[in-house]
């Protein structure tokens, strides 16, 4: 009898923001750094990677403790491309950059991963169906959920309200700078 293997379909959304996803060892180099440097006050490596995936993999074979959900007080928490922006809205958002940055440990770091709004090109992307740039919603071909994007700025307001600040922010895993319509890794401190 013939057998057929299923293929996985692809994610849309992941193809949209694959270039910083692609490079788990980015990641895992740039989340050690952030680690190490929160972690010398506790000595503990924690890390909070919601989902896990090959970055929390990673993580843990360097010998960090990974967690994939909430628990005990982190070091790090990790908010990858697409974890804010599959929340439909500004309150989901602030309440998930809420709710993480109360798992973390005093002088803790929250890593914002995403993309820097630029409506404008995403318009003309073949990977775009419609932008509402009221409601700030990317709707993606072939995806079911549309996509909230977020300001950098808004971002850092959100991270305000919840008890955060600004520590840094690149336009990828190495130092490069944040340009309109690239990808964007902020570090918030508790």
């Amino acid at each position: 009898m013939p057998t057929r293997v299923m293929e996985k379909p692809a994610d849309p959304v992941a193809e949209w923001l694959a270039p910083l996803a692609d490079d788990p060892a980015g990641a895992v180099a740039f989340l050690s750094e952030v680690t190490d440097r929160v972690s010398r006050q506790h000595g503990t490596g924690r890390v909070l990677v919601p989902g896990g995936g090959p970055v929390a993999d990673a993580l843990a074979g360097e010998g960090y403790e990974v967690h994939l959900e909430p628990g005990p007080r982190f070091d790090t928490g990790y908010l990858g491309a697409d974890v804010l922006s599959r929340l439909p809205d500004q309150r989901d958002q602030l309440r998930a950059i809420g709710r993480y940055s109360r798992l973390l440990r005093p002088g803790g770091a929250l890593v914002v991963q995403g993309r820097h709004p630029d409506p404008t090109c995403w318009a003309a992307d073949a990977r775009v169906r419609t932008v509402d740039d009221v409601r700030q919603i990317v709707q993606l071909t072939d995806a079911s959920l549309p996509l909230r994007y977020v300001w950098p700025a808004e971002m850092d307001l959100m991270a305000e309200l919840a008890g955060l600040a600004l520590d840094s922010r690149w336009g990828g895993w190495y130092g490069e700078p944040v340009t309109c319509g690239g990808f964007v890794v902020s570090v918030y401190r508790s």
